[in-house]
Formats: structure tokens, sequence, C-alpha cells
């Protein structure tokens, strides 16, 4: 069935009070994705100015918010991850005894809003824009900071927790990582790379489709097919003969055997790429190479199934926010 889909989803639950007690992974995207905050060598973020007076301004959060704690954060170059603790509802200067003169909290010129997520991630952003554009010649700058949104995740669980924490720290790495991989190497039609692209991602924990798939006339289907339903995806369109993109962790000619796979190979029906040796066997940080090639080379990104605790949510806090999402499946906010 063919469909333009429906647009972006909202980014806020909106039955979730975000003035609750608890723990909120966030990310903010600059805006355009503009790499202004330094760069990754060597598996480490290297800050600017610019990403110094983020992160600074992130640690000292909560001297104008006493009732909340800046938890683990890394700023990369177009993109800004962290964790929020709201550790009680409104609390005002004079009830915590603290002084709020922007004066005497390190330059942080925030004050003190409703406790709530959106109130100290407007205010992080405003501030963070102002600075920036302080110190920032004018000529050649941006025309905003940040883009107009933000991503947020709330952590259910100890478990969830630890996972966000170690994709925080390990963010930098896995970033070069994916920008080191080499060109990829091509098996089948390379005419489709010029055809219109939906990609489709799905995390674990789905093996079947919520209804159609919402393809456009003549797109071609981009993923890694590496979950239960992306495969799911990958052999329905084989038997459909669906033009595909077959975007592999592993190495390029292993595992085409399959009659179906060698049809589409024939008929000019699929392309399979892969930039790994056959010496480099699948990881994470090679699916995570596989995901990010979908998400740049498709022209709209389709989702089967989102664990909103899970990888893929913490890839797709990275994309482009202007960039077209379709979800064929709501992700529930109950625990």
């Amino acid at each position: 069935m063919e469909s333009s889909g429906p647009s972006r989803k909202a980014l806020r639950w909106k039955l979730w009070d975000y003035s609750t007690p608890g723990d909120y992974f966030v990310t903010i995207c600059t805006d355009g994705k503009s790499p202004l905050f330094g760069a990754v060598a060597h598996g480490h973020m290297i800050l600017n100015d610019a990403g110094k007076m983020v992160q600074s301004v992130w640690e000292h959060l909560p001297a104008y918010y006493p009732g909340m704690e800046s938890g683990e954060a890394v700023v990369m170059p177009d993109h800004f991850h962290g964790i929020v603790r709201i550790i009680g509802r409104d609390q005002s200067p004079a009830e915590t005894g603290r002084d709020q003169s922007p004066a005497r909290t390190a330059g942080v010129g925030l004050r003190a809003n409703p406790l709530s997520l959106p109130d100290i991630m407007r205010n992080f952003k405003s501030y963070t824009t102002s600075q920036f554009f302080k110190a920032r010649c004018p000529a050649g700058a941006p025309r905003k900071l940040w883009h107009r949104s933000y991503w947020d995740v709330i952590v259910r669980d100890e478990k969830a927790l630890a996972n966000i924490q170690n994709y925080i720290r390990f963010n930098p790495r896995n970033y070069e990582a994916v920008m080191q991989c080499g060109e990829p190497q091509f098996i089948g039609n390379q005419a489709l790379l010029m055809q219109p692209k939906m990609g489709f991602l799905s995390s674990r924990g789905a093996s079947s489709l919520h209804g159609t798939l919402p393809l456009c006339k003549d797109e071609v289907i981009l993923s890694g097919f590496l979950s239960p339903l992306e495969r799911q995806v990958f052999w329905a369109g084989l038997k459909n003969k669906r033009p595909l993109i077959w975007v592999k962790p592993w190495s390029l000619d292993e595992g085409l055997n399959a009659p179906a796979i060698q049809t589409a190979l024939a008929e000019g029906l699929l392309l399979v790429l892969s930039p790994f040796e056959k010496s480099v066997a699948p990881s994470v940080r090679r699916a995570l190479w596989c995901n990010e090639y979908v998400i740049a080379q498709c022209q709209r990104l389709v989702i089967g199934y989102l664990n909103p605790e899970g990888m893929l949510a913490f890839i797709l806090s990275e994309v482009d926010p202007d960039k077209q999402l379709v979800y064929l499946q709501d992700v529930s906010c109950e625990s």
C-alpha cells in the first residue's frame, strides 16, 4: 500500500507530568546539526570555547534549580546528551536559602521557574544561546544555536539508567567509530541509490507489523534488516519484488546464497552494501554504523517498533529534528 504517511510524532508524552520526580534523558541538536562545539579525536570529545560554555552551564544548573540534579552528560560536536534528575517540586530561593542572583552562581544567568523538565530545558537553551552569541563574532554565526525542540526519554528503572549512562559515556567513541568506517562496497543494482529511499528501522521486541508499511510510489526500502521486524520486512520485500537496499554490519558477500536473494540481485531489485572486511565480526558499533547510514541516506524514516529505552531510541534522539519520522506503533508510556 502506498501512502504519504503521517507527520512526525510529538516529542513529549501528552499525559505525563514532567514535574514528576525521576530521571529524564534529554538530547538537543544544534540548529541544522552544525558542528559548533568541537571535535572528536581518538575517542574523546575535544571541546572548543562554545562547548566548554555549554558544559559549564549544565553543571551549574542545580544552583538555580535546588530540586534537580544534573547527571551524566556529554557535549558532542552537533548535539548534547544529559540526564536531568528531578528530586522535588517547586522550591523557591527563600525556601532553600540559596542566593539566586546570577552574579553569585558561577555566571549562570537562569532564574528559578516552576520545576518541570520543559522549563529547565527552555532556560538552558535560552541562556546557552545568549552566551554563545555574546562570545561569538556575528559574522558567519548561525541564526540560532539549538533546534526548536528536544528529545526526551523517561527513565523507568536502574537498568535503563545504567544503559543510558553507558550510552552517554561511550558516545564520543561510538561517534568516532561511525565516522571512521571506510567507503562501502557494493553488490547489486547501484542505481537504486538514486531513487527515493524510505529508511526502515525497528527495535527488537516485536516480530510483526502493526498495519501496512506506508510506502510512497517508487520508494526503495533501505535498512540493515537486523531486528526480527526488519528481517520480516526484508523477506516480504523480496517476495513482493520491492526494491531493497541492504546495509550490512558484516562482510559484503556473506549470507547471500538464499534463492530469493539471488533472484532479487539478478532482477536488479536488490543492492547490498557494507564497508566491513570479512575479518570484522558483527558488533553493536557496526550495527550503529548501519543505522546511521540508513538515517543519513533516506528521505524519510519509518519506525516499526520503538523501545523508548533501547539503543534505537538513543540514536533517533540525534537525528535531524526536521527529518520526517513515521511511527507505525505508538510507544506506550506505561511501565
